[in-house]
């Protein structure tokens, strides 16, 4: 953009601002000079309107002095009457400004001269009239008539002069008023023409200033575009000042797009920020007062700097630059130079140090040549007109070629390949080195060779391409060979092992693994990972990975295992269990040694899967404990049971029999030779055929009944014997096996049992007699007392005495209780342990049924009966009805005075096992009533004797009763094989608990 458009030549523009400032200037004073003298022709009229008002102000006061009411304030005399006192300062006040006000009118001064004389005068004579008193006006003698003729003479003369004072300023203003309206045209004429002026040059400057906007502003959207294009940063800044002018910030006023690009910081967050905020680097290494240099010294200065911005370094060249109001600071991003010299230098310290090591190198490499086996030669290529290589030259070749083709170097060194060496192109050998050269690839090959000493030998090349030419390198490998050809057998040798080996692990559920003790890696075997549930090498094994298999109670052994390994080599953990990828625990044997395996100690092993042994011998172990637990039972059973055990080989004498069976023939074990024929001397002789029956009918028909035998004992006791028995196999071999018990406690608890049984069919023969008794004989008598007791209570009761009445209701009671005792024996006699009439009873209707028989006592006693939901069960209906009703009716009974009975039922199902009661329980679960209520309560020391027949805890004429209805209770539960007990506590109720089989 060609910036000069945006100005003409300046000496135009110079000269057109002196013609108008000349022309301005010279309109200017005219304005100025009119304004000058209107401003003194205004002050002039100021002036004498300040005098004619002054003079007015004299002519008011000397007035004053006429009026009579004046005169009378004046002739007041009160103390604090100051009207004299200001009328004089007033008139001493106007006199002074009149002064003031004429001091540049010589005659106004002549004039005012007189006036003062005049004006003391006129107080004089005014003072002489206050002192004389205030007089009406007809009391008012000649001489004051004097005094007021002085004093209206004295102010005729003040007025005198007044009036010529003001006659000297009408004129001043006459003068004043010709002079401006002589010149009043000529300021607003001089005020037009410099308006006019000052429009046109305001007009010519607008229409440049207009155009120079436009162009400054083209030229700025250039500069923006420019600034938005740049690479660099374009910073403008502002010094900051503190109190002593001494700049202690610049502000950044403009900062383009590459501070975000560069910096990452938005040009419009920084503007108006303090340069200390956004770049605090630059108030470091004096890089700061280097901006204030610049600034104040008006001079540009270049600055490097290295700063880390988005997390890299960066590198800048800044030129400070100063302006009208700042400096602006233009920031190259050199970091790619930089870069590019760090590593110009890096470079070239490279090739210093890789200098001194191509001559190491080539030290090292001559040594190296003298002193390696190999053959190294370098040849360049021979090219024919096509530029097809056809030979080779020898350019270089060490002296280990000697021994072999018997050359020195130095005397093949410039020649031909195919002079020294016509064989390659025999062989394939020169088709390999033209083909490095032409592609770049290396190759190596591998040739036989006859050596001077006539034994073929073989040799491995490297060809190298080394510019147009190649670097071989060749070394002899005879001896490699030759174990090379061993290795290949071995290799099949071993391949065919392994194949063996993975047959023979997965055959034995083995597998195998190297584990490297420095760092924890392992390698295992296919049928290790098949053993573990995965496929083989379907995950990397280390010591820690392989953790995860091993079961949580055996890690403590796994960590004992590596540390043990570790530390010695080996270890005395033999196994543990793993858990497999399915989830199956198998048990693991292990088995290894330590060795060095390419420079790194190992441990190589073997694991076995003994999960199956482990499994069995588990099982062995278990039967056998089982077994020793059976046989110790079992023995323990003979004793206690009075059981002997034998085994009869048939068809032969021979028998086997336990030690408990020598017992019972009184013997110790095995304190004879046990045979048919020995074992026949100890039956009782009337039983002899019986015994020798039994064994021919169960040889015959291989059929064991069971039959009882006596034997005779040792010490002569006769014992009854019980046998049975069963054929089995055994060894291939027919015997029976079988037991004989000692019966003779129960032959003779059946003969006891027998005459118990004769004595209590006489008891229950007895027993219905008394129940006929009690039924008939003895209730008849008593029916024949209660009735001749009702006719005496209905006709002779009232010619009884008080005495004899007493005595009579005595004996109303006795009969009473002695038919309730009667009918409760009856009651507990008629229950019996006969159970054909069970059946299935809900114990809530027969609750309700007791609750209905018992409505009266409970209306009465005002009792509160609660009950659970009670269970079904199996029993006799009206025995338990009587269980609930006896029950419930002694809680209403023994209740507390003045207190409301309180019962409540609870029902609940117990298994046998959680009845702390020791009875015998037929059932496994029972279920468990409990009757609570709030009564008097009883002794625990009472609990077993209230169940009792006849037992009371209460004198008769305190509770009415006859003993017998708990006793009842009793029978009832036990007639249902269940348990009854109580539980209690004086004064705080009682508890019957009774458990039933559900």
């Amino acid at each position: 953009m060609d910036f000069k458009r945006i100005y003409s030549s300046s000496k135009t523009y110079i000269a057109l601002l002196f013609v108008a400032f000349v022309i301005i200037l010279f309109t200017a004073s005219m304005a100025y000079y009119q304004i000058m003298r209107m401003q003194n022709l205004a002050e002039k009229v100021a002036h004498t309107l300040q005098v004619n008002n002054a003079i007015s102000e004299l002519s008011t006061h000397s007035t004053l002095a006429e009026s009579e009411e004046f005169r009378a304030q004046i002739q007041n005399k009160d103390e604090n009457n100051t009207v004299f006192d200001d009328y004089v300062k007033d008139g001493e006040t106007i006199l002074n400004t009149l002064e003031d006000l004429t001091q540049g009118n010589a005659s106004q001064q002549i004039r005012l001269a007189p006036m003062e004389a005049l004006l003391d005068t006129l107080h004089d004579e005014l003072q002489t009239l206050a002192e004389h008193p205030k007089e009406s006006i007809t009391s008012v003698n000649a001489s004051e008539k004097a005094k007021k003729s002085d004093i209206n003479f004295t102010l005729y003369r003040i007025r005198n002069i007044r009036n010529q004072m003001l006659a000297e300023e009408r004129l001043s203003i006459k003068k004043t008023r010709e002079e401006y309206d002589a010149n009043k045209y000529l300021a607003p004429f001089t005020s037009l023409l410099l308006a006019f002026f000052a429009l046109i040059v305001f007009i010519l400057a607008f229409l440049k200033i207009y155009r120079n906007k436009l162009r400054i502003r083209q030229s700025e959207n250039f500069l923006r575009s420019v600034l938005a294009t740049t690479d660099n940063i374009i910073n403008y800044y502002e010094p900051i000042y503190d109190k002593q002018k001494d700049i202690i910030d610049f502000e950044i006023i403009f900062a383009n797009e590459c501070n975000r690009s560069y910096l990452g910081l938005d040009p419009n967050e920084i503007m108006g920020k303090p340069v200390s905020e956004v770049f605090p680097f630059l108030m470091l290494n004096g890089e700061f007062q280097k901006l204030v240099e610049c600034f104040q010294q008006r001079k540009k200065i270049s600055l490097d700097r290295e700063i880390f911005a988005k997390g890299e370094k960066l590198w800048f060249k800044s030129l400070l630059t100063p302006l009208a109001e700042g400096i602006m600071v233009t920031a190259r991003n050199s970091t790619a130079e930089e870069k590019a010299k760090e590593e110009q230098l890096l470079l070239n310290q490279r090739l210093e140090q890789q200098n001194l090591k191509l001559l190491d190198h080539r030290a090292f490499l001559n040594n190296i040549f003298r002193s390696i086996p190999h053959v190294i030669m370098n040849f360049e290529s021979i090219r024919d007109k096509s530029d097809k290589i056809v030979d080779f030259k020898i350019l270089f070749i060490n002296d280990k070629i000697s021994p072999i083709t018997g050359d020195l170097p130095e005397e093949i060194t410039s020649k031909n390949i195919s002079e020294i060496f016509p064989t390659v192109f025999e062989s394939e050998i020169f088709g390999y080195l033209r083909n490095v050269v032409e592609t770049g690839e290396p190759t190596s090959y591998e040739v036989p060779y006859t050596a001077i000493d006539g034994n073929e030998k073989w040799f491995s090349a490297r060809a190298i391409k080394l510019g147009d030419g190649i670097t071989l390198t060749t070394r002899e490998i005879t001896e490699e060979k030759e174990k090379t050809n061993q290795l290949v057998q071995l290799n099949t040798q071993l391949e065919t092992q392994n194949s063996i080996f993975a047959d023979a692990e997965n055959v034995a559920n083995i597998g195998s693994y190297i584990w490297y003790l420095d760092n924890g890696e392992a390698t295992i075997s296919d049928n290790f990972y098949r053993i573990l549930g995965y496929e083989p090498n379907s995950f990397t094994v280390t010591f820690d990975s392989y953790r995860k298999f091993v079961h949580p109670d055996d890690l403590s052994t796994y960590n004992l295992l590596g540390e043990e390994t570790i530390e010695h080599g080996k270890s005395k953990v033999s196994g543990y269990r793993i858990v497999t990828k399915q989830g199956d625990v198998k048990h693991i044997e292990l088995n290894g040694r330590a060795l060095i395996r390419h420079g790194r100690k190992a441990s190589v092993g073997v694991i076995v899967d003994v999960t199956e042994e482990k499994q069995n011998s588990d099982r062995v172990i278990q039967l056998n404990q089982e077994l020793s637990i059976q046989n110790s039972i079992l023995t323990d059973a003979e004793r206690i049971a009075k059981i002997g055990s034998f085994v009869w080989y048939v068809g032969t004498d021979e028998i086997e029999i336990s030690d408990n069976f020598y017992r019972m023939l009184g013997y110790e074990p095995k304190g004879f030779e046990a045979s048919l024929e020995q074992f026949a001397e100890f039956v009782h002789p009337d039983d002899l055929k019986t015994y020798e029956h039994s064994i021919q009918k169960s040889t015959n028909d291989l059929i064991v009944e069971e039959h009882r035998y006596r034997v005779i004992s040792k010490s002569g006791e006769i014992k009854h014997l019980k046998v049975n028995g069963q054929f089995i196999h055994k060894d291939n071999r027919q015997i029976m096996s079988g037991v004989a018990q000692d019966i003779s406690l129960s032959i003779a608890a059946e003969e006891k049992l027998r005459a118990s049984n004769m004595e209590l069919q006489h008891s229950n023969a007895e027993l219905e007699s008394f129940n006929r008794v009690a039924s008939h004989d003895l209730q008849e008598p008593l029916r024949k007392t209660q009735m001749f007791i009702s006719r005496i209570e209905s006709t002779e009761i009232d010619n009884l005495s008080d005495k004899g009445r007493v005595y009579f209701k005595k004996v109303v009671n006795a009969a009473s209780r002695m038919q309730s005792l009667v009918m409760n024996l009856l009651t507990y006699s008629r229950i019996d342990s006969k159970h054909e009439d069970f059946e299935l009873i809900d114990l809530n209707e027969v609750l309700e049924k007791v609750k209905e028989d018992l409505s009266s006592t409970i209306e009465n006693t005002g009792a509160i009966i609660k009950s659970e939901d009670l269970p079904r069960l199996g029993g006799v209906s009206y025995q338990l009805e009587q269980l609930l009703n006896n029950l419930i009716s002694n809680a209403l009974k023994y209740k507390v005075a003045d207190v409301k009975p309180s019962i409540t039922i609870q029902a609940e199902k117990v298994h046998s096992k959680q009845i702390p009661e020791n009875f015998f329980k037929r059932a496994n679960n029972y279920y468990k009533i409990t009757i609570i209520d709030n009564g008097i309560g009883f002794s625990t020391e009472h609990s077993d004797k209230i169940f009792e027949v006849f037992q009371r805890l209460h004198q008769k004429s305190e509770y009415s009763g006859t003993g017998i209805g708990l006793a009842i209770c009793k029978k009832i539960v036990e007639n249902h094989h269940g348990f009854i007990y109580a539980t209690s506590e004086l004064g705080k109720g009682s508890a019957f608990i009774f458990y039933l089989p559900a």
